[in-house]
């Protein structure tokens, strides 16, 4: 179509330019920024206290030769392109990855390997990919929101709209999902009356699992394995439950677009309303099991309502948006890639023991120990715990590693959405 046929029916001749790819100045700054905080933080969580200082001479040392790595890494992966490239997440993941080894494998030989922790390089690696995609996908997400409203504001009275486009960025989803939230809570109560439609007890049966891991786990641990600490019960199930609203809402996600080809297909609505309704339906059977257990527990081992516990909604909020963006990952994978079913449940056996839910963290050896903290859900349970078991307020660790997850999964997996979202429809 001419410009001149386009001026005609009101369809602008040219749209606002996309610009995806931050100022190569900006990028460099804040990777470095980011590379330096994440390597001090990674040793920081690792050595608690007077330790740290013994490994602090050789970690300044050595920090510059790893944020020059690793920012070398990330421009060989094509992270500072000039053009946004489509693969640009897995390349900012490599160039992270790959700088991080290579880091490690030069500092041991540079300084020795005396000193120096391999564990720090494997923590600095996961807070690092947070970090960069978590900035990396809010940008993309900004430039995206300001090109629709340059859009918007470009079109004539008479423009031809495309309404897919429209629901191609965070705020519009956001909006959207206001828009629609009779929809969102339709959803969720048509899922909680087909789960229990026909059942004479209803809801009771969601009780009965945890009530059976109850039993099961006492007679396991206390009277076979005998387990003798006191309250053991109540600390599985904290982590059982936490454990089994993500990892339900997790396989459910993987069919929120596949399994709806035909709705999505007739009716234009924004589609994170499905994977973040699966979250929402978990978590409402999350909270409603908790709201039995939690009171029943306690005063069966006698647990006194203390401060630190006002901070579960906290936990819980991040656990969620946590949640929400793995949610938004695997629909978003699974539509493209079905086998994606068959690795998370895989994946999903894995996580469970590299998560401290039927041991307790201390328990793990020192070196081990900070990987089981980075496990995904691993922040989440030992935030429960130090709040209701131990009645502690959590360290700064654990706070600094559940933020960073939740806000790394949650970045990337609205990026990694609502940049496939008008291509769902050609998967189905």
């Amino acid at each position: 179509m001419s410009a001149v046929a386009g001026e005609a029916i009101g369809v602008s001749p040219a749209k606002p330019q996309l610009v995806l790819r931050p100022p190569l100045i900006l990028a460099l700054s804040a990777d470095i920024g980011c590379a330096v905080a994440m390597y001090m933080a990674a040793y920081w969580i690792r050595f608690q206290g007077d330790r740290i200082e013994m490994f602090l001479p050789k970690t300044l040392n050595a920090l510059p030769w790893v944020v020059g790595i690793q920012i070398g890494a990330l421009f060989v992966a094509g992270a500072y392109a000039p053009r946004l490239r489509v693969d640009w997440l897995a390349r900012v993941i490599l160039g992270v990855v790959a700088g991080t080894a290579s880091a490690a494998i030069v500092v041991g030989l540079a300084f020795g390997f005396e000193g120096v922790s391999r564990m720090v390089f494997v923590a600095d690696a996961v807070l690092l990919t947070s970090a960069t995609i978590a900035w990396r996908g809010a940008w993309v997400l900004r430039a995206r929101e300001r090109v629709r409203t340059r859009t918007r504001t470009a079109r004539g009275r008479f423009d031809l709209v495309d309404r897919s486009q429209e629901l191609t960025t965070v705020s519009a989803v956001v909006e959207g999902l206001y828009a629609y939230r009779e929809l969102l809570k339709n959803l969720v109560v048509k899922d909680l009356k087909l789960k229990y439609r026909g059942s004479v007890f209803g809801f009771l049966w969601s009780l009965a699992n945890p009530l059976l891991m109850i039993v099961v786990y006492t007679i396991a641990f206390t009277f076979i394995l005998r387990v003798r600490g006191e309250g053991f019960v109540f600390y599985l199930m904290l982590g059982q439950l936490a454990w089994s609203f993500f990892a339900s809402s997790a396989s459910m996600s993987t069919g929120a677009i596949v399994d709806n080809a035909s709705l999505l297909k007739s009716v234009l609505f924004p589609r994170a309303i499905l994977p973040i309704g699966s979250v929402l339906f978990n978590l409402a059977q999350y909270l409603l099991t908790l709201s039995v257990f939690l009171p029943i527990m306690m005063l069966w081992y006698r647990v006194p309502v203390s401060g630190p516990m006002m901070l579960f909604p906290v936990f819980l909020a991040l656990q969620v948006i946590f949640t929400i963006g793995v949610a938004l990952i695997l629909s978003t994978a699974t539509a493209f890639f079905r086998d994606m079913r068959h690795l998370l449940d895989v994946a999903l056996a894995v996580l469970f023991w590299t998560t401290p839910i039927v041991y307790e963290l201390g328990q793990v050896p020192e070196r081990l120990r900070l990987l089981i903290l980075l496990s995904p859900i691993s922040p989440f349970v030992v935030a429960y715990h130090e709040l209701f078991f131990y009645h502690q307020w959590p360290e700064a660790r654990i706070w600094l590693v559940a933020a960073t997850q939740a806000l790394g999964a949650f970045a990337a997996g609205a990026l990694l959405f609502v940049s496939a979202e008008d291509r769902f429809t050609e998967q189905l």
